[in-house]
This record gives structure tokens, sequence and C-alpha cells, in this order.
């Protein structure tokens, strides 16, 4: 069984970039957890797969490239912005983002620290959860996970709801509203309202922006990773390193994070966007639902339909349907019922 690792994730003595010029020639001094207990449940490391610089855009996606070629059946990538939730769909593969402070982020390259959690990218739901048994569980090294040991993903669940948000999926074409009402049809179906759903986006971008550009601030050509050949001075080193092996991405994520972080703009921009987040959180109640069906593609910014899961820790999977990137979204440690739905749909 093979699994490869997203090139944000470390394994000792081998090179790790997080695909950044800046990072160009360091090598891990460390292994990650998870890479430590896959080795032990006797699954191989295949490799390392290209991404984009951080993690930050949906260029590079390297381990979608080498699962479809059939060189690995697994991938250990960090899906912050929904970029391989988008992806897996439309290489019929899928994607499973587990809850937040379930797998251990140690040994991870930190970009945005409250969103990130390493997640799997699989060819089925139930062999990927298979591996997310192995690799999660508490870590003394990761100060934000719960508690639990270890994880089961083979939970009954009978009687899902599947809640459909109709303001959203309204957004989304007729052949993938057509495939996600076929698929709530399947199990108990009802509506649902996504309050703040307007704003997913916009919440996204301030927090990670000041999360990155905070974590990036490391990066200076003085410890490791790449140096410019040229300065005078240490702030002239600083500008020309970080001007010459960032790109385009993480400069803009950089610049954004300290406007939002400034004295001027805190409390207008990340204070706000901070307590929205908490509203966004603490209105994903699950009551009346057990999970939020969506699609992977609308009409408009898609970077909303990926953003609920990050902003509220909140498990996600997504795979094809009737040829159609679905997404679902479940409570908080409730990934099996991803299973139970994988299962009945027969896929």
């Amino acid at each position: 069984m093979n699994c490869i690792l997203e090139d944000v994730i470390m394994q000792k003595d081998e090179p790790v970039t997080a695909g950044s010029k800046i990072l160009n020639g360091f090598k891990s001094p460390i292994t990650a957890t998870v890479v430590e207990r896959l080795l032990a449940s006797g699954y191989k490391i295949a490799g390392r797969a290209e991404t984009s610089e951080f993690g930050i855009s949906g260029e590079n996606l390297g381990a979608v490239k080498t699962l479809e070629s059939g060189a690995a059946e697994y991938a250990l990538c960090n899906d912050i912005f929904g970029n391989y939730r988008k992806q897996a769909p439309m290489s019929n593969l899928c994607y499973i983002h587990p809850t937040y402070g379930t797998v251990s982020r140690y040994g991870l390259v930190q970009t945005a620290a409250s969103m990130a959690q390493i997640g799997v990218l699989c060819k089925n739901v139930t062999d990927g959860l298979t591996l997310l048994s192995k690799i999660a569980g508490h870590d003394p090294k990761d100060g934000a996970m719960f508690g639990e040991a270890s994880y089961s993903y083979d939970k009954p669940a009978d009687g899902i709801r599947i809640g459909i948000p109709a303001a959203v999926t309204a957004k989304a074409d007729e052949s993938a509203r057509y495939a996600i009402n076929e698929l709530a049809g399947k199990f108990q179906q009802t509506s649902v309202e996504l309050d703040y759903f307007d704003v997913y986006s916009q919440v996204m971008c301030i927090l990670s922006s000041a999360e990155i550009s905070n974590n990036i601030s490391r990066y200076d050509g003085i410890k490791y990773g790449n140096r410019a050949a040229e300065y005078r001075g240490i702030e002239d080193l600083y500008v020309k390193t970080r001007t010459e092996a960032f790109g385009i991405d993480a400069k803009q994520a950089a610049i954004m994070g300290c406007l939002v972080l400034s004295q001027d703009y805190y409390e207008k921009y990340y204070d706000k966007a901070m307590r929205i987040r908490r509203l966004i959180k603490e209105s994903s109640r699950f009551d009346d639902y057990d999970i939020i069906a969506l699609p992977c593609n609308i009409n408009g910014d898609n970077n909303a339909l990926f953003a609920l899961a990050a902003l509220a820790g909140l498990p996600a999977c997504s795979f094809s349907y009737n040829g159609q990137g679905v997404q679902l979204i479940a409570n908080a440690r409730h990934e099996h019922l991803f299973k139970a739905v994988w299962e009945g749909l027969s896929i």
C-alpha cells in the first residue's frame, strides 16, 4: 500500500519545499507524526508530490496526477482552501478532510495553522477512512488536538439526514443540482440554511492571510533555505531574499496579512472576521440534519463552498456522483457518516 506525501509534510533528512523557492535546499530535521504512524501500520512512502506555494493556489496538485497514474493508492495532503476537494471528483478520486484536531499537524509546514488539517486523497472513501484511522489520534506534540487516542470510522449509521442548502445549490448548474438531489433522495432529505454563506470567502481570506503572513515571516534567508546572492546589510538581505524567492500568491497573502493585522485595520477586519467565524461555527448545529451536501462548483464564489469545513473545524469529503463533484460536511468527529453514505450509494 503506497502513499505519497504532499510537499508540505516532513520526513527526516528529506527535502521539503512547500512549493516555494524560499525553501530550496532545506532538508527536514524531523519526521511528521502522520508519517511515523503510516510506516508503523505497514504503509510505504512512495515519494513526494508537487504542490502550489504553501498550498495557497489550486495549481500543481501533483498528488492528484500521481493517483491518476496508478503510481500510488493514497496521498496525504493539507487542503485548507478546498483545492483537493474540488479537483478530486474531477479526477474520479475522493478527498477526506478530517475534523480539526483529530490528526496531528506535527511535521506539517505551517501556513494557516487554525485551519490546517492533514487529510487523505484516495480512490474510494472506505479505504481512505481505513488509512485515516491509522494516523488519527492524540499527539502531545500538537497542542490543538482532541484527547481521544484513536478513532473508529466503522460505527453504524442509520437514518442519515442529508441537508441541502437550496440557496447555494441554486447557483450550481442543473446536472449538479440533480446529482445532489438524487444522492439525498437515497437517505432522508431536508432543507438547511447556511447562515453567513455570503461572507464565508471574505472571512476565510482575511484570517488565512493573517496567519500565512505571520508563519512565512520566519523565512528570511538567515537560518535555512534560499538566500539572495548579493545584499548590503540585514534589511537588504531580507528584502532581496523574499522578493526573489516568494511567488505572487505568498506575497499577496503576506501583504494582506500585514494590513489586516495592522493597528489601523485590526478591529475593522481581523477582529470582525474572528467574531463572524465564531458565529459561523455556532450556526453549524447539526440538529435537524446529519450531513450537509454541497456542489463542488457554482456560478459565483467557489471559495465559499470549501470555507465552512476550515472555519468551523468540520470534516468534509468530496467525490464524484453521477459525474458531478459532491462535497459532504458532517459534524465534528462524525467521519463515519461519510462511509455510510458512500457504501449506501454503492459507488
